[in-house]
């Protein structure tokens, strides 16, 4: 009996070990590229909150500012920031983490100039600061300027991808600055192929019969699909 008792607690500890894991979620405005270099968030709509379990102890997780906005004209544009890379120690087990814009802009014009150099943190499940990073300085380049059916998205990437070595040295609770120099993991994608007009018709359409949600969910998966 005590063999089998044994046996019986042996195997809950190994599976509640295995379970175990450490909770990342996103807003949003923050759109989780790469969890320690595996690229994540590729679907053909991204959700609105992102939620990833990691493995606990370091975590290098790779972010991007994306912000809809919609105009009084009708037009709208979605602002991008280059890639955020946030390196955070020791993240413990079975604990929640949210990541969050510091000081995120109120309003379109607030937003562009807030893309150049935007502020990420990660807060433990106490709304304590873990680490908090600003991204560094970018040069904005449209990706897709479009006529009113769609809409402009303002790409704010970098051309230099390997921003992580160019960002601003990190805040860490209770430390000082220190300068992390991780490249952060390149987002592809897949080449669209050529359109035809039949195709182009049919786009208009469906854009004049969505509604107003999911035009946005749209337009946030169009700006996705840059590098």
């Amino acid at each position: 009996m005590s063999l089998r008792v044994g046996v019986a607690a042996f195997g809950l500890l190994l599976s509640s070990s295995v379970f175990s894991a450490v909770t990342i979620t996103a807003p949003e405005e923050i759109v989780i590229l790469a969890v320690n270099g595996q690229e994540v968030n590729s679907g053909l709509i991204p959700s609105k909150k992102n939620n990833y379990q990691v493995d606990p102890g370091n975590l290098t997780v790779n972010v991007r500012y994306r912000e809809y906005f919609e105009h009084l004209n009708g037009e709208h544009d979605i602002i991008k920031s280059g890639v955020v890379t946030l390196q955070a120690p020791d993240l413990k087990d079975n604990q929640s983490y949210t990541l969050g814009l510091v000081n995120a802009p109120k309003d379109f014009e607030a937003a562009k100039k807030y893309a150049d150099q935007p502020t990420v943190a990660l807060y433990d499940q106490n709304k304590k600061l873990v680490v908090q990073q600003t991204g560094a300085n970018n040069e904005a380049q449209p990706w897709f300027t479009g006529s009113n059916l769609l809409s402009r998205t303002l790409d704010l990437t970098q051309k230099n991808k390997n921003n992580a070595a160019n960002q601003p040295a990190p805040v860490y609770a209770g430390t000082t600055a220190q300068v992390v120099a991780t490249a952060p993991v390149a987002v592809t994608t897949a080449a669209a192929a050529g359109t035809t007009k039949t195709t182009d018709q049919q786009l208009a359409e469906l854009w004049q019969k969505a509604s107003k949600a999911e035009r946005q969910k749209f337009m946030a998966w169009l700006a996705g699909q840059t590098n």
